[in-house]
């Protein structure tokens, strides 16, 4: 539970020193004011996102954000969960008693995890991960070192998670196509098809947003063709002929029916797309914002969409069908193309998405082109031709990686930032105007309102330390027990 907010006096002279104070310029009794060092707690604001005021005092520090618009932020929020995790689903053979409930369960875990991500970013007024970070492991005087060694750490882990993640997709895209070729080609299929599509892939190498039209259309194609995929297997399933996708045999170890489950849940863009839908709404004074412009309402969508599209699949895994009918053309053929189709088109928003890399400024003045950005592309092509073991190995720590960036690391920083900081002060200033009746009303007022908050802020410690220690630590547990053979 993180500890109440204390009272304090402050004198008028205090308070016209103040310059947290002279922004405000209140007359009121009571004063909210942030610690210099410390932050205040981040369930002081309403229960509703949309009552909170439109005005400077609330913007989210993240300037360069693009604005997009509701649906744009919906189509990014929903994306992540159909792609490989999702596809992979039907192979991993789970009884429905042992499918249907971590789907549920880690589906209400994905989103209550982006809301401590929205409610962090509110609370802090910072949209990036790395400010967020530092914010809570290394904020204050003389943490330098720290937080130059965090952020070198914080950049490093996204960009290797993202070049991870658009390496296996690259590869298994080209996999999955393999089966479909001749076995007389005069030329090695793989390096060959693999040069097909990075040629393919190239325009979207130097995309800086993911406001691009070359993005979001490539994005939005690769929901059409996991939806056309879902609906071959579905017929296949029906038919009886619904074959194991080559690629599970691919993955390594963790690669498991419940890890596989909890890998589809998975996503990082939570804190860029918060402030891209915020920097997408006018500032309209102190009116409401439109309910299909709160943050809150599509994270909850995206995720109710993604269960409904994910969920019968673990029927299907379940119940395979054991009469055979004839189909009327090759789905298998058909199954493997938008297999390939949705996670090629799926590297453009990954890639966009990627911190760059260091480079020195003589060599970014030197030409126009980005060159981090290629490097990064060249990075990405390196992972998705490694050999077969490696890639296995690349496999877990991508599962590994992603559900701890999901999962853990929220509930870890939301638990550091509210236990082990200084509560919010509350400055009642001593104006020899103010009649003490009125502070003696608003310190029941405040007294009223720490008790309401008070019950709220039970309900989500026990859910983040549910994220902490069950799911977090009971997953690590469970890894380190994988690679040690014991099950």
């Amino acid at each position: 539970m993180d500890p109440p907010r204390r009272l304090s006096t402050s004198s008028s002279g205090e308070e016209e020193d103040s310059p947290t104070m002279s922004n405000f310029n209140s007359s009121t009794s009571l004063i909210l004011v942030h610690e210099s060092d410390e932050p205040s707690s981040p369930f002081d604001f309403p229960d509703d996102e949309d009552e909170v005021p439109e005005s400077p005092d609330y913007e989210i520090r993240r300037s360069w954000s693009p604005a997009m618009s509701p649906s744009l932020v919906f189509l990014y929020l929903l994306s992540p969960y159909l792609k490989l995790g999702a596809m992979l689903l039907p192979n991993t053979q789970l009884p429905l008693k042992f499918g249907i409930p971590p789907l549920v369960i880690f589906a209400v875990l994905t989103a209550f995890a982006r809301q401590i991500w929205y409610m962090l970013a509110r609370y802090m007024r910072k949209a990036d991960l790395e400010d967020i970070v530092l914010d809570a492991f290394a904020r204050g005087r003389g943490k330098e070192r720290r937080r130059a060694w965090l952020r070198a750490l914080v950049r490093a882990g996204t960009g290797m998670l993202r070049v991870i993640l658009a390496g296996i997709y690259l590869r298994e895209s080209v996999h999955n196509i393999l089966p479909l070729l001749p076995d007389d080609l005069p030329f090695p299929p793989q390096p060959a098809l693999t040069f097909v599509f990075v040629l393919t892939l190239l325009p979207f190498a130097s995309v800086e947003t993911l406001t691009a039209k070359r993005v979001v259309y490539a994005t939005g194609a690769s929901i059409l063709t996991y939806l056309t995929w879902f609906v071959c297997v579905a017929v296949s399933h029906a038919n009886g002929t619904l074959q194991i996708n080559p690629g599970w045999l691919r993955m390594g170890a963790f690669w498991q029916g419940i890890t596989t489950t909890a890998f589809i849940f998975t996503s990082s863009s939570t804190l860029p797309l918060y402030a891209s839908l915020k920097a997408g709404i006018p500032h309209s004074g102190l009116s409401k914002s439109l309910v299909s412009r709160s943050f809150r309402t599509l994270s909850s969508l995206s995720v109710a969409v993604a269960v409904g599209l994910t969920l019968p699949l673990v029927f299907f895994t379940s119940r395979m069908n054991a009469v055979i009918l004839q189909e009327p053309f090759d789905l298998q053929a058909v199954i493997a193309l938008a297999n390939s189709l949705t996670l090629l088109l799926a590297i453009p928003s990954t890639l966009v998405t990627t911190p760059s890399l260091p480079v020195s400024e003589r060599l970014q003045r030197s030409t126009m082109l980005p060159i981090s950005k290629y490097l990064l592309f060249v990075l990405v092509i390196s992972v998705s031709l490694v050999p077969e073991r490696v890639a296995r190995v690349f496999s877990d720590i991508l599962l590994a990686s992603a559900c701890a960036a999901t999962f853990f690391l929220p509930a870890l920083i939301h638990i550091t930032t509210h236990f082990f900081k200084k509560p919010l002060s509350i400055v009642i200033p001593q104006l020899p105007a103010t009649p003490s009746a009125a502070d003696e009303l608003l310190q029941r007022k405040e007294d009223a309102l720490q008790k309401r908050q008070w019950r709220r802020r039970v309900i989500w410690d026990i859910g983040v330390w549910t994220l902490l220690l069950p799911v977090g630590g009971g997953g690590f547990v469970w890894g380190a027990g994988r690679l040690a053979g014991k099950w």
